[in-house]
C-alpha cells in the first residue's frame, strides 16, 4: 500500500511516542532535524507535525518547536448508556482517567424543523422539549450534544424538562420507563465529517480536525420514536466502542 513520507515520518514519532521513547513533555525533533534524518524537505517535514498536531498527539508553539502532548481519549461504551441505572458513564470514565467530568446545559421548548420533525414521526413546527449539553474533561470541550423530546408525550409527565425533577440526571431509558414508554431500541448512525466554525470554536479545535457526528433515536416497543439527539465529538479526543450480541441461532 503506497504511503506518502510525511505519513512514514509521523508513523515513526507515532510509533516512540507508543514505546515510550518520547514521552509526555518531550520535545519532538525539530523540522531541520527531521529532514536531515529522513532525507526529505523541510515542507514533508512539516507535514509530518501537522498529521501529530492534528490527531492531538502533540503541541506546536510558535518559535518553540513541537511537544508530545497528553493523548487519552475516552472510550464512549454506547452500550452503557442505554441501560436501567446507567450511572455517568461519561463522568465515570473522565474520573478513570483522572480529570474532572463536567457538563453544562440548557433546555426550552421550540418547534420541530423539518429534520427533527421526520425523525420522530411529528408534523414540522410540532412541539419539542430541546436540550443542549456540552461535556468537558478538566475544562476541555469534548462532546456538544441537543436532545430533543415530542412534548406530546412528555408535557405535563415528571419528564418533561430532562434535567429538572425526580428524575434529573437519570438515563434515557430509566426515564421515558416512569411513564410506561420504554425504550427497546436504540439506533446511533455514525459518520465523520470536517466542523463548522461555530463547532470548531466550541470544541476549541485545531485546523484540520474532524468531529464524530452521532444522529441517535430512541424508540418504544411500538417503534414510536421517544427521543432524537445530535450528538458532536471531537474525534481525537475519543474511541467509541460498540459491544454487539451475537444470536446463537444465526
Amino acid at each position: 500500500m503506497s504511503e506518502h513520507m510525511y505519513e512514514r515520518i509521523a508513523g515513526a514519532l507515532r510509533e516512540q511516542m507508543i514505546n515510550g521513547s518520547l514521552r509526555l513533555g518531550d520535545r519532538l525533533p525539530t523540522q531541520e532535524t527531521l529532514s536531515k534524518t529522513f532525507e526529505v524537505s523541510r515542507i514533508v517535514a512539516r507535514r509530518a507535525l501537522d498529521i501529530l498536531e492534528a490527531e492531538g498527539l502533540i503541541d506546536r508553539r510558535r518559535g518553540g518547536g513541537a511537544f508530545v502532548r497528553r493523548y487519552q481519549p475516552l472510550a464512549r461504551r454506547s452500550a452503557l448508556h442505554y441501560k436501567s441505572d446507567p450511572g455517568a458513564p461519561f463522568a465515570e470514565e473522565t474520573l478513570a482517567s483522572d480529570r474532572v467530568p463536567e457538563h453544562r446545559h440548557h433546555t426550552y421548548p421550540e418547534p420541530a424543523a423539518a429534520d427533527i420533525a421526520a425523525r420522530l414521526h411529528i408534523p414540522v413546527g410540532a412541539d419539542i422539549m430541546r436540550t443542549d449539553y456540552v461535556s468537558f474533561t478538566d475544562d476541555e470541550p469534548m462532546m456538544i450534544v441537543h436532545s430533543y423530546e415530542p412534548r406530546a408525550i412528555t408535557k405535563g409527565t415528571v419528564i418533561e424538562r430532562p434535567e429538572e425533577g425526580p428524575y434529573m440526571g437519570a438515563g434515557l431509558v430509566d426515564r421515558f420507563a416512569a411513564i410506561g414508554k420504554r425504550p427497546t431500541v436504540v439506533v446511533e448512525r455514525l459518520r465523520a465529517r470536517m466542523p463548522r466554525p461555530s463547532e470548531t470554536k466550541q470544541l476549541q479545535l485545531r485546523p484540520g480536525t474532524p468531529v464524530i457526528a452521532i444522529v441517535r433515536t430512541a424508540y418504544s416497543e411500538d417503534s414510536t420514536p421517544l427521543e432524537t439527539a445530535d450528538l458532536l465529538l471531537a474525534a481525537h479526543r475519543f474511541e467509541l466502542e460498540y459491544a454487539l450480541k451475537v444470536d446463537p441461532s444465526q
